[in-house]
């Protein structure tokens, strides 16, 4: 095992004096470190301008509810703000200073309560946006948590059994219907505010649970996506290399059963360089979770791709064949795995080739 691991040492040396792999183990950390500082500088939300056309009524309570600082703030993507006037929406949406802009018109309130839907708020968005769809969704989502209080407190005043009740309980009936108004606006406060009738939870893709008050939630760069397929590509190239040095005979001097240890350990040389420039790459991207876990997982899928790659190299046995494969792999996994998206969330039946790629599994474990 002496012998081995002098090989490791030697082979660990030889790739550190090249100085452009000494670049490749840089350049992904400090990519990261760049790229959280951008999102970081530049933010990730999407401004949307609002507008209502009176002080009071439907219109100015939706206005506030959207713009409200905390709301906005558990929104992530979307940022709204008020605006003076229609005009300033007008213009704010044409400079793309904002994706989209709303307008609440007066009588909002009325105008549904007669149904009167068509054309009861007006829109206006940037030829080129593709998410005014999913801000309209949010806008009405704001509409509907104000307006289907009324509709429910609406609903309890006029329902037949209330009225029986209130001419039963002896009360003034507009005295029992204030009581009645008051708790029923209560009640729905409570349950539609305490998370028992409707929960979401939010997750980033390298992040478990839900994403706390500290936590980036802007940031993008699918960091740890991009950790995986890197380590994998670097057991890649170091079986072609190995497989090159053995038509180079590098190891004929050596007994058959070190000859294999030794060009294993040859081949696991630059990917344990590059675990390291992997978990440093997590580290500046704002994506490493908690160390020893962290670690434990490397080391695991640092040994699963040791062992992929050497078997893919005494498959192939031509060297030149296996670099051939490398481009396959790669768009392989950054296509069927989740590094960018999860196939399998728009087309299950595709769903088993991720199965056929060691970044699956390693993102898997988180």
């Amino acid at each position: 095992m002496r012998q081995v691991g002098i090989w490791f040492i030697l082979s660990c040396k030889r790739y550190l004096k090249k100085p452009a792999f000494f670049g490749i183990l840089l350049i992904l950390p400090v990519l990261t470190f760049w790229v959280r500082g951008v999102e970081k500088d530049e933010g990730q939300e999407v401004r949307i301008a609002v507008y209502g056309e009176t002080e009071e009524g439907l219109e100015r309570e939706l206005v506030d509810s959207l713009t409200d600082e905390e709301k906005n703030s558990a929104r992530a993507l979307f940022c709204f703000y008020e605006c003076e006037s229609e005009e300033q929406v007008k213009e704010e949406v044409a400079a793309r200073r904002a994706e989209c802009g709303y307008v609440f018109p007066e009588n909002l309130r009325e105008k549904l309560n007669e149904k009167n839907y068509r054309r009861s708020i007006r829109v206006y968005a940037a030829p080129s946006t593709v998410l005014d769809a999913l801000s309209t969704e949010v806008v009405f989502a704001a509409m509907m948590e104000l307006y289907d209080r009324e509709l429910f407190v609406d609903y309890v005043l006029k329902a037949e059994a209330v009225q029986e009740i209130i001419l039963i309980s002896g009360e003034t009936k507009d005295r029992a219907k204030a009581q009645l108004k008051e708790q029923a606006g209560s009640l729905y406060d409570k349950w539609m505010g305490n998370g028992t009738t409707f929960r979401f939870e939010y997750g980033y893709r390298g992040r478990k649970g839900q994403i706390g008050e500290n936590e980036d939630a802007s940031r993008l760069f699918p960091v740890r996506g991009i950790v995986a397929v890197y380590l994998f590509l670097a057991g890649l190239y170091s079986a072609v290399m190995v497989g090159r040095d053995e038509d180079k005979g590098l190891f004929l001097p050596l007994s058959y059963g070190r000859r294999r240890l030794c060009s294993m350990a040859v081949l696991a040389a630059p990917v344990l360089l590059a675990a390291f420039s992997c978990l440093a790459a997590l580290k500046t991207g704002g994506s490493l979770e908690e160390m020893g876990r962290e670690v434990l997982v490397m080391v695991i899928y640092v040994m699963a791709v040791c062992i992929f790659s050497y078997g893919v190299k005494t498959i192939c046995r031509d060297p030149w064949l296996m670099g051939c494969l490398i481009p396959v792999l790669l768009v392989g996994s950054m296509v069927f795995t989740p590094v960018f998206f999860d196939i399998r969330q728009f087309i299950p039946a595709l769903g088993w080739i991720e199965k056929l790629f060691l970044p699956s599994y390693y993102l898997r474990a988180f």
